[in-house]
């Protein structure tokens, strides 16, 4: 199988700084969306390819639409490996636990595009707004970021008025119409740097956790928020909100979902402009391998 481990040497990701191995062919990307079209280029013309991409959870976005849209031979053949680079790294937080994974996982499908971790809509996604601007801006990153990001959007009028079809994976059908603080999708376990939104979510299940968090008051929401954090806002093993958060959130294992009513929405870290978001599941659709990683060994450092 063809080895191609790809740079982002606008990120400041050479070859040289990354340790990448020796005798291996290295392809360096030339701009956005460069990643994703190398690669569905090169899958479509050999599918028997193992890619080994440096960077975050954009940079894994972008792989995985690259892999998604070569074909059906590439899907089923192509192997994709990650070293994480990036300020969030939360898809790869699924797998530090493990000592090897090397398997198929779930994607999702956004409208006309592939996720492979999370999507968000609502405070969450205005979160993701302020980060990137403090990235951008070399203030803060990681879940530092994510944190301060949630203080500014604090001070804003929370909550918004969504329509929102759930069908969870046992088929049954949920509406809500209402103002809502934030709706997510976790195919993984964490957003926002580490955050343990979707505590239940297994990458592999043929299902993805959707949560419905109602609008609420700051004083309320600033009570959820540790929760959140650490994953304790859900019973894992009920796979339902705990006691004291059933009144405010939902949380289901679905198969489809639509939103309706909104401006934008994330996928992976990634926002986009939209009034309305369809998303399904792919069951075991993508090949993975994965390494057991150290997050605080590799994740990108300021200098």
């Amino acid at each position: 199988m063809r080895n191609i481990h790809i740079l982002n040497p606008a990120a400041g990701m050479a070859k040289a700084n990354y340790k990448v191995p020796e005798n291996v062919e290295v392809y360096e990307t030339k701009g956005p969306r460069d990643m994703e079209n190398f690669i569905r280029r090169t899958a479509s013309e050999d599918p028997s390819v193992h890619f080994t991409v440096y960077g975050g959870d954009g940079t894994v976005n972008e792989a995985v639409n690259g892999i998604m849209t070569a074909g059906n031979e590439a899907i089923e053949k192509c192997v994709l490996s990650v070293v994480p680079k990036g300020s969030g790294n939360d898809y790869v937080r699924n797998f530090s636990d493990t000592e090897k994974f090397n398997g198929k996982v779930d994607v999702l499908k956004i409208n006309d595009r592939y996720g492979i971790n999370s999507v968000n809509i609502g405070f969450d996604c205005d979160v993701v707004v302020e980060t990137d601007k403090l990235k951008r801006h070399r203030l803060t990153s990681g879940s530092m970021g994510y944190i301060v990001g949630v203080i500014k959007v604090l001070f804003r009028k929370l909550g918004s008025k969504m329509q929102i079809e759930i069908t969870e994976k046992n088929g049954k059908i949920h509406n809500f119409d209402g103002e809502f603080l934030l709706t997510a999708v976790g195919n993984g376990k964490y957003c926002g740097g580490g955050f343990k939104f979707a505590p239940a979510a297994v990458l592999d299940d043929g299902s993805f956790d959707a949560l419905v968090v109602k609008k609420m008051g700051r004083f309320t929401f600033l009570k959820l928020v540790g929760a959140y954090r650490s994953g304790t806002h859900v019973d894992v093993e009920r796979c339902e909100p705990r006691g004291k958060f059933k009144s405010e959130i939902s949380y289901f294992k679905c198969k489809k979902m639509t939103v309706k009513n909104i401006k934008r929405y994330g996928i992976d870290g990634e926002i986009f402009d939209g009034e309305s978001v369809e998303i399904t599941v792919i069951p075991r659709a993508l090949n993975i391998e994965m390494p057991p990683f150290d997050l605080t060994k590799t994740a990108n450092k300021k200098k």
